[in-house]
């Protein structure tokens, strides 16, 4: 048995060298998959929970609820992109959504494959490996037509614009994934701090985004649901561990060896874990090197999202498992035999697949604590980091 497993890491790297098109036909088929079946009763209240809110923006109702965790927490710009889609078949909604969501990722991957791979001839297909490694991380966001996958895929687009030294694309691209999602801040504030070429143009896309729906609604109506929104987010941050069911991040983890944090000692602990990241952050951008520091910005940024962000859940892991993937194959297309790189993409579909909310609690940050610290060790040292990310790549020869 121990001799098959050895074996097993060679046979998978041969199987996609003689069928190097086997990525990108189990994600056409994925894709396929999804939209064909699109219906409420598979969405559920995920994707009409935005159409519904939505709705409630534009006839100017209340949107957020600060005494409850549940409902929507996405800000008012993040539900002016459904506005266009409410008059339509919810099931019409659905297909035209998810349409332009999965060319995005797609796009995405391919992007920030070629950019760390120097454009060389098997990065469309590498993308595609990408891509089929991050299924199960990506089915029920899929599934369920969720924003999480503009905005990943808008952080991911971001990086590929970063290697290549093109700061007002990247800067955009983190604009969009922020309007799709706040949680994409993380990064914004990152590469804010870290790469000044985008610091004006983000700022003026945050604070674009913020007045955009100043334009289609009353002033005084929006004036009240940010302060709302406001609320709510403090809500959400400060909230004891066992408040929201879904919940898998640092705080299961502790609660599993019979650590409860109350809830302000946890943003507490988010605020210092904030600070670190920018820490190691900064250490990667003295070693110099733009694809080191935008894949640092990428895992760092999906690692905090996943582990400190306010209510993530255990199906909210895709923000991390590209970079996780992308790191991977980096490190194998140099030595197949690296085991950390075998590591990491089977980390992606760990983090992906759903075993039941008590296991996910528990294992999922157990999984991405571990990645955080093996590649905070890296960055520690920066050059390490740097010659893990940016060591040449050499050509390989297909199998005949």
């Amino acid at each position: 048995m121990f001799a098959a497993a050895a074996r097993a890491p060679g046979a998978i790297a041969g199987l996609f060298r003689k069928y190097p098109w086997i990525g990108w036909a189990g994600w056409i088929v994925f894709v396929a998959a999804v939209l064909i079946r699109m219906h409420p009763r598979r969405f559920g209240a995920a994707f009409q929970y935005y159409l519904d809110f939505a709705a409630k923006l534009w006839a100017e109702q209340t949107i957020y609820d600060p005494a409850s965790l549940g409902d929507v927490s996405y800000w008012p710009s993040s539900l002016l992109l459904f506005v266009p889609l409410t008059p339509l078949d919810s099931t019409v909604a659905g297909v035209i959504a998810l349409s332009i969501f999965a060319g995005l990722f797609t796009y995405a991957a391919v992007s920030l494959t070629r950019a760390l791979l120097d454009d060389r001839a098997d990065a469309l297909l590498l993308a595609g490996v990408l891509l089929l490694i991050n299924i199960p991380a990506a089915w029920y966001h899929f599934k369920q037509v969720q924003l999480h996958i503009p905005m990943t895929a808008g952080m991911m687009l971001a990086a590929a614009a970063m290697i290549r030294a093109r700061w007002s694309a990247a800067a955009l691209w983190l604009v969009l994934a922020l309007i799709a999602k706040p949680l994409a801040l993380v990064m914004a504030l990152l590469a804010g701090v870290l790469a000044p070429r985008m610091r004006l143009l983000l700022i003026a896309g945050i604070v674009a985004g913020f007045a955009l729906p100043f334009a289609f609604v009353g002033a005084n109506y929006l004036a009240g649901q940010y302060q709302l929104f406001g609320l709510k987010l403090w809500a959400v941050a400060t909230a004891p561990p066992a408040e929201w069911v879904y919940q898998a991040d640092f705080t299961t983890l502790l609660r599993a060896v019979g650590i409860v944090l109350p809830g302000p000692v946890s943003f507490a602990v988010r605020l210092v874990a904030a600070l670190g990241t920018l820490a190691l952050a900064w250490n990667v951008r003295r070693a110099g090197g733009s694809k080191a520091l935008a894949l640092a910005l990428l895992l760092l940024s999906g690692c905090y999202i996943t582990l400190f962000g306010p209510r993530n859940e255990n199906v909210s892991f895709l923000v991390v498992t590209p970079s996780i993937t992308a790191l991977g194959l980096l490190m194998l297309l140099r030595n197949e035999t690296d085991w950390r790189g075998w590591v990491l993409l089977l980390a992606a579909p760990v983090l992906g697949f759903v075993i039941s909310l008590p296991v996910d609690a528990v294992v999922k940050p157990a999984v991405v604590m571990a990645i955080y610290l093996w590649a905070a060790r890296q960055m520690i040292v920066p050059e390490r980091w740097r010659l893990l990310v940016e060591s040449p790549v050499p050509e390989r020869p297909r199998d005949t």
